[in-house]
């Protein structure tokens, strides 16, 4: 896009060149690149200035450059409604971010250089593959801050890694072609080998489709799910016994119920004054508040023990 003062052409220009690409840096993942080959260069005449770059920053998860940011003639030339335009065209957060967050070049061998791109560009026939919007700002913030992050958000950067992996195998065949810079570009996004494995098979999902660590790729998470489970079973078995006998069925409420739990622990009813603290801790109370469903104190040691090595794993 190409702006005019007057009739005729300026001779002198100083150039913009907006590349969807920087650097992505958190403490778990670095260098990554938003890799989006699209170049924009915007022309203007060198007596029409912006204001100093570091005015212009943006983050991913903000909105559109106010027009504060710019001088008046930028304005005038419509210069950040340019730039909107570009940023609703990227294909990836950052890539949306760095359009929004020009820079200047301060000689014409930069601008030159920078133009060589814009060349490659063109000359691109088939658009890199871009599968993620890699959209993971807020969670690499939340890391570096010290936060823990769920499976859920961690299969999210995963998906990120992959799709940068991607995107570098698409410039291998092409680096010493005609687009070597693209390629460049393309291929040093690629994360480190050791964090792209790390990830890979990383994650299952249950028969309710919640994403869950995969227990294959973490052999002690495994072990720890094994020994929950076994503690769930011992817990359930002894509730079943206890059931089972007449004695214990005796100060219920009911002739044989069946086994239940309330708030994650095995609960039986009793009814309310019948000395329901002989038989175990009251969890909860039937609507009626006549009946209340009590953890029984034969099982309460089991339950604990299986309920710490549920949250273990």
């Amino acid at each position: 896009v190409r702006f005019y003062a007057g009739a005729s052409p300026p001779h002198d220009y100083s150039r913009l060149l907006v590349v969807l690409g920087r650097p992505l840096v958190a403490a778990c993942v670095q260098d990554m690149l938003a890799p989006s080959v699209c170049c924009v260069t915007v022309s203007f005449p060198s007596a029409l200035s912006l204001r100093a770059p570091s005015a212009l920053t943006l983050s991913a998860r903000s909105g559109a450059l106010p027009a504060s940011a710019f001088t008046r003639d930028a304005v005038a030339l419509g210069l950040p409604e340019c730039l909107q335009l570009l940023s609703d065209r990227a294909q990836t957060a950052p890539g949306r971010a760095l359009c929004l967050t020009p820079r200047l070049h301060e000689t014409a061998a930069e601008c030159r250089d920078a133009y060589s791109a814009v060349s490659e560009a063109f000359a691109v026939e088939s658009s890199p593959p871009f599968p993620h919007e890699l959209a993971i700002e807020d969670s690499l913030v939340a890391v570096s801050a010290g936060a823990t992050l769920g499976p859920q958000d961690l299969l999210e950067i995963g998906q990120a890694v992959a799709a940068l992996h991607t995107t570098a195998c698409w410039a291998e065949p092409h680096r010493w072609e005609r687009t070597p810079q693209l390629a460049a570009l393309a291929i040093n996004a690629s994360p480190p080998p050791r964090l792209l494995k790390a990830f890979d098979d990383a994650f299952d999902r249950t028969s309710t489709g919640e994403v869950v660590l995969s227990s294959k790729a973490f052999p002690r998470l495994a072990r720890r799910r094994v020994a929950a489970q076994s503690a769930a079973r011992s817990t359930a078995n002894k509730m079943r016994s206890l059931l089972a006998e007449p004695d214990f069925l005796a100060g219920l409420a009911e002739d044989r119920p069946p086994p239940r739990q309330r708030d994650g622990r095995w609960v039986v009813p009793v009814a309310v004054g019948s000395g329901q603290g002989r038989v175990g801790e009251e969890v909860a109370r039937s609507r009626s508040g006549a009946t209340a469903f009590v953890e029984p104190h034969r099982v309460r040691r089991l339950s604990a023990a299986a309920a710490a090595a549920a949250s273990r794993a």
